[in-house]
């Protein structure tokens, strides 16, 4: 038993020595991998200043200690220096650093100090790199107005200099508050142009402004329902931004490619894409400028698989973020939007109007800044272009008088059609305006006269198309019982009665479930009675129900164009817009605005 315990001492006094000896080893070991600040500092100070500017922004902003130490280096020797040219640099990483903490104020402020170093030094190239980084912090915090007014200040100086690389880059960027605007068409010509330029050039390196074109485009096509397209150039863009280890546009292209497989339904492909791109964010600092946007599509993702509860959590942690940044980005719209509609799936109706509300101002804000935008882009950039073309065919000419005299007449020219287009347009779209109250009346009153007569007869608003008459005698292939057709009508007047095309599964399918028939049968007959193709059918009942419902209903005139759209059955804004067009001339914005102006109740 005394053998037992001793050997039992001896053990524990071996064991106690060997871990011991281990520790003391760890803590020899520890400060050969500690890293070094003071060699890292000494290395900053080998750096030439743009250098420094270029790794501070891809590398060490990434790393807390490094950035802090980065951060400390510039504000006690970069901007303290007595060479212009180092405080640009150590000015430029300080507001490049605010905007990636999502601090607009601060990082104007540094870059106002980095213009007025620039113009001291009169160098060109640090000029338009101060206007172009106002532009582009601008334009991330959703104040477009500003953000075009450096763009062109900057495509200015670069046509001067006949800087390519920077005109492209202007190009692009206006390109994308073409987007803001709407004017996809207009976008895509621009960027695809700017492409051409880019994959042809053999000289320079223009891999960055590569990049971007390609995000733009995918972007734009996005917006036309063009995923296809879209997905082809986030394809290349992620081929491209990965070969140069560009991991900023990465995250846009997989947030776009999950975009995309949402729209398409594909929800599994649509979570692995975001999920790439938050993998990217947690990884580099600067990308963080995007996460909001990924949540959006995210929070999406859970709704269209009716997880309103995960949608909700998502969406409001993107507004609480929003107003701790004190900031006012336009995508705040479909923020509400979508948790108005989420709330309202829980039947909870509170926080649905709250939001419904919140959604509605905004919407009158965003508008407000894209009509002064459109109009800040044909006044200032179109023409400016236009100017441009029409001096440099003067320059080069011979007969220079002659050139001018012509120049100067269709420069004043345009800007005359220009006005005349507008003042036209405007007169032209008033006209369509009265013609659909005018004719709302008509059909008001043709109703009533229905109902007192007691026709078997649809009641179906129609306002830009005459009355329908003998196409069921025109349409001789129909072969349908007349019992069977009477009560197929009956059915389909039914249908129309109780608004059941309101619903979203409302395709030819569906709706033949519904009346208990089958698709063949209903397809012929809505060719022959209504004179149209079933899809076109569905499209003119919901139109014709939102031009009635938007006259008559105050409330639903203050939704955003998204809300309207969704709450009569359209998956897109876009899809409504254009069906609503096509149907009156007009767009539905210009008549809820246009009813709101007159006071219509």
């Amino acid at each position: 038993m005394f053998l037992q315990k001793y050997a039992a001492v001896i053990f524990f006094i071996f064991s106690f020595c060997i871990v011991g000896q281990l520790f003391a080893q760890d803590n020899l070991q520890d400060p050969i991998h500690k890293f070094n600040e003071k060699e890292f500092i000494v290395s900053l100070q080998k750096l030439k200043p743009k250098e420094f500017a270029r790794l501070f922004a891809r590398q060490y902003s990434q790393d807390s200690t490094k950035s802090k130490l980065s951060v400390a280096y510039i504000k006690n020797m970069m901007i303290s220096s007595e060479d212009l040219e180092t405080q640009f640099w150590g000015y430029n990483s300080l507001a490049k650093w605010e905007r990636n903490k999502m601090n607009l104020e601060p990082s104007i402020a540094y870059l106002d100090s980095t213009y007025t170093i620039a113009k001291t030094l009169n160098n060109d190239d640090l000029i338009m790199s101060s206007l172009i980084n106002k532009g582009v912090y601008y334009y991330d915090f959703g104040f477009y107005k500003k953000a075009m007014e450096y763009y062109l200040e900057v495509l200015k100086i670069a046509k001067k200099a006949d800087n390519r690389a920077r005109q492209l880059a202007v190009m692009q960027n206006i390109a994308l508050l073409k987007l803001e605007v709407n004017d996809r068409k207009g976008a895509i010509k621009l960027l695809e142009e700017s492409l051409k330029i880019v994959e042809n050039e053999k000289t320079l390196n223009f891999n960055y402004i590569h990049v971007n074109i390609y995000i733009a485009l995918s972007k734009a096509n996005i917006g036309i329902e063009n995923y296809e397209k879209a997905a082809s150039y986030c394809y290349k863009g992620i081929e491209l931004s990965e070969k140069f280890n560009d991991k900023g546009a990465s995250v846009y292209f997989y947030n776009f490619l999950g975009e995309i497989a949402n729209s398409n339904g594909n929800y599994e492909e649509a979570n692995n894409y975001l999920d790439k791109a938050v993998e990217i964010t947690k990884r580099d600092e600067n990308t963080l400028i995007q996460l909001p946007l990924i949540k959006l599509n995210k929070a999406k993702m859970h709704y269209f698989q009716k997880n309103y509860n995960v949608a909700i959590e998502i969406l409001l942690d993107i507004e609480s973020r929003e107003k701790l940044n004190g900031t006012d980005i336009i995508y705040l719209e479909e923020v509400y939007v979508l948790l108005a509609k989420s709330y309202k799936e829980i039947n909870d109706t509170e926080n649905s109007l709250k939001y419904y509300e919140k959604a509605s101002e905004i919407y009158k804000e965003n508008d407000k800044i894209q009509e002064s935008l459109s109009a800040e882009i044909i006044k200032k950039y179109d023409l400016e272009t236009l100017k441009e073309e029409l001096d440099q065919s003067q320059e080069d000419s011979k007969r220079t008088k002659y050139v001018l005299y012509i120049s100067a007449f269709l420069t004043i020219g345009i800007i005359v059609s220009l006005i005349f287009f507008y003042k036209n347009r405007e007169k032209n779209n008033q006209r369509k305006f009265a013609e659909i109250l005018k004719n709302l009346e008509r059909e008001k009153n043709e109703i009533a006269e229905k109902i007192n007569t007691t026709e078997p007869a649809s009641i179906v608003i129609e306002v830009k198309e005459k009355a329908e008459t003998n196409i069921a005698q025109e349409v001789k292939e129909v072969e349908i019982l007349d019992e069977t057709k009477e009560r197929l009508l009956k059915k389909l007047q039914n249908f129309e009665t109780k608004e059941l095309f309101l619903s979203k599964n409302s395709s030819l399918n569906e709706v033949a479930k519904k009346l208990k028939t089958n698709t063949s049968y209903l397809s012929k007959l809505v060719n022959a009675h209504k004179g149209k193709s079933f899809t076109a059918y569905i499209t003119d009942l919901r139109v014709n129900y939102a031009i009635r419902r938007l006259k008559e209903d105050k409330k639903f005139r203050s939704y955003t164009i998204d809300s309207i759209a969704r709450e009569i059955g359209f998956n897109r804004s876009e899809s409504f817009s254009r069906a609503f067009k096509n149907k009156t001339g007009l767009y539905p914005s210009y008549y809820v605005k246009n009813l709101d102006n007159q006071n219509v109740e």
